[in-house]
């Protein structure tokens, strides 16, 4: 799937974005800070990247970029759907070829509610039609400022207008019963008068009235906007030594299956939790100065508290990100933190799951290439030239034994390898796959879902039998694993790129630094 996206420099522009992500939110809800969802796969005989930008307000409108690699599109068209819509999908809208970049398509979308939407891409060429499933969570994350050049604009029209109200109100009163060319008595002008005050403590009150809705309505749209659930990390000791646990603490979580306390605190049940990738969590663990770093995947009997060993990793403080998904497709990332001791009975080998790793090496500054535990080398084939901000990034890596000859690659949980992308004060986070940040689970769930899905875990059996099907029959024939992504913000990031070779789970680890981009 990557080795079609080794394009070079050509992928810098698949999509020409014009500005930066105007507004980036701390805690998200698939990943931190990185609100976009990419994908990169096929639809039909095509093989597409797909980008889609939320608006983070809801009601909004979403943009979604199309591309189809080595191949020519002659038409896209993209529609939106939301997972548990009872009214059907709106028709499927033109996506217009973008001007000065041949084969990249835009289309823009309107997303009329939050939680877990999707993006049908439909696409047609000289290989016939084709089409592709993306899950998309959208949720309101920022608040739309009022700017001050319009605030003023505004507000002066608005003086203008009650001015001129008033003023007609005055003049109506004063002189619409006068013959042509009759003066106003002293009468008519203080009815006026009287008049014109009444409409202006009337205009006011209107006017106060107004602004007391709207300030409501503006703290009801803050108070709602999107939070993931509250979660908190802590060490627990056990039988086994020393383990983590991330426990869901938030209420709508813990008494989702309370209707009376539901109902009672205005809450929307989530989903039951489904698998991805075969894990009901995916669990990082990362130091505050990225020098450590751990993919876990803890064990749960309730789905609320999750319990994993810990491995071997210096004390410090760390920061904890666990992902989940929803059998709607909701995907979120919980966040919590913890300080972890200096002490010597970690396991090295930690409790329960084969696909745990960890790495506490040190990352040498600008290295492009790094030796792994059973002599290979990764090499990160970035190409010249700056990372920009909202640009498409060279995220392709190539895995060699010592003497210089291709490794073979083997399915690491279903796919080619995975990536955790993190901004070096926390504020962004995401978890990469060669199919691009989505979820196969999610993916899955707006794919199989049938009208008759009304029973809460029907859909996630099948779902989970899907996943796992595919999962076991998954393949890897190259050496290179890549993936679809553009880093949200300028700074200085850390990638930790991890792949299966020779039946162990290999680690290495990648400093980028991410420059703006400069909008002309």
């Amino acid at each position: 799937m990557g080795q079609g996206i080794v394009e070079g420099e050509a992928l810098r522009r698949t999509f020409g974005r014009t500005a930066l992500v105007a507004a980036l939110y701390l805690v998200a809800s698939a990943h931190v800070g990185s609100p976009d969802a990419w994908f990169e796969g096929s639809a039909g005989p095509y093989h597409l990247i797909v980008q889609i930008e939320p608006a983070g307000v809801v009601p909004g409108v979403a943009k979604v970029f199309v591309r189809g690699v080595g191949e020519q599109l002659s038409v896209v068209s993209v529609q939106a759907n939301k997972f548990d819509a009872t009214g059907g999908a709106p028709p499927p809208e033109p996506a217009s070829a973008v001007a000065g970049d041949p084969g990249l398509f835009e289309g823009r979308l309107w997303i009329m509610s939050g939680g877990s939407n999707s993006v049908t891409v439909y696409v047609n060429g000289a290989k016939g039609a084709g089409k592709v499933i993306v899950p998309v969570v959208v949720v309101a994350y920022s608040r739309l400022e009022l700017g001050k050049p319009m605030g003023l604009g505004l507000a002066a029209m608005g003086i203008f207008l009650f001015a001129g109200l008033v003023t007609i109100v005055g003049a109506a009163v004063r002189e619409s019963m006068l013959s042509p060319g009759e003066a106003p008595s002293a009468q008519n002008r203080n009815r006026a008068r009287i008049a014109m005050t009444v409409t202006s403590i009337l205009l006011v009150v209107a006017i106060s009235g107004g602004w007391r809705w709207w300030s409501t309505d503006d703290a009801s749209y803050v108070k709602n906007m999107y939070k993931p659930l509250s979660s908190r990390a802590s060490l627990v000791a056990t039988p086994t030594g020393e383990s983590l646990n991330l426990a869901i603490t938030d209420g709508s979580w813990i008494h989702r299956a309370d209707s009376m306390w539901m109902h009672a605190h205005a809450q929307s049940a989530f989903t039951p939790l489904v698998p991805d990738h075969g894990k009901l969590m995916h669990l990082f663990i990362i130091r505050d100065d990225m020098s450590a770093f751990a993919h876990l995947h803890p064990a749960t009997s309730d789905s609320a508290s999750f319990l994993a060993k810990l491995p071997s990793l210096p004390a410090g403080k760390y920061r904890v990100f666990g992902d989940i998904v929803h059998e709607s497709g909701f995907s979120q990332t919980l966040v919590s933190s913890i300080n972890i001791p200096a002490v010597e009975s970690y396991s090295q080998q930690p409790l329960g799951d084969p696909d745990d790793s960890w790495l506490a090496h040190s990352v040498t500054a600008g290295a492009t290439k790094v030796a792994l535990d059973d002599g290979a080398v990764m090499e990160w084939v970035r190409g010249a030239g700056p990372i920009v901000a909202g640009l498409p990034a060279p995220l392709h890596f190539e895995l060699r034994n010592s003497d210089g000859t291709a490794a073979s690659l083997e399915p690491y949980m279903g796919m080619a390898g995975h990536a955790v992308v993190q901004r070096n004060d926390g504020s962004v986070f995401v978890h990469l796959h060669p199919m691009g940040t989505i979820s196969m689970a999610s993916q899955m769930a707006f794919t199989m879902r049938q009208p008759g899905d009304t029973l809460k875990g029907a859909l996630g059996k099948r779902v989970t039998e899907a996943e796992t099907s595919a999962m076991a029959s998954a393949a890897v024939t190259s050496n290179v694993v890549s993936f679809p992504y553009a880093f949200p913000r300028a700074g200085n990031y850390r990638m930790w790129v991890q792949v299966r070779h020779g039946g162990r789970i290999q680690t290495a680890a990648f400093d980028a630094d991410v420059v703006a981009q400069h909008v002309h």
